[in-house]
């Protein structure tokens, strides 16, 4: 990995295997989420979503056109895949997504969380 820490709303290439069961294998671009602060402590782990250029249509997924978080393809950013993984997973730094684009991951997000304000 590089010697910096990846930063919210970045890039960057991923080795996720081994994985089980419906979990996205293989290296693969993956977008940080997680906060810096987390993201830089001893733990040494980041929160992530994979992408994948298979665009399925999935009202979870957000759509990323290139050149956007270094993308060379359309891709999805596939919000029910986010996972916590270590920094020795990660290789390079492809990209940034823009801030409409991680507000769209924040929204899917808090549903899959349960996250919405309550009134």
């Amino acid at each position: 990995m590089s010697d910096r820490v990846p930063i919210r709303g970045e890039v960057w290439q991923v080795r996720l295997d081994p994985v089980v069961g419906h979990e996205q294998a293989g290296r693969r671009p993956a977008l940080v989420i997680s906060d810096d602060d987390f993201n830089s402590m001893v733990i040494e782990l980041c929160v992530v979503i994979p992408l994948s250029t298979s665009l399925r249509q999935v009202p979870l997924h957000v759509l990323v056109r290139p050149p956007e978080g270094g993308c060379r393809q359309p891709s999805d950013i596939m919000c029910e895949h986010m996972r916590s993984v270590s920094l020795e997973r990660f290789d390079r730094k492809l990209g940034t997504v823009s801030a409409p684009i991680l507000a769209e991951v924040d929204l899917r997000l808090r549903s899959i969380l349960a996250l919405a304000e309550r009134r």
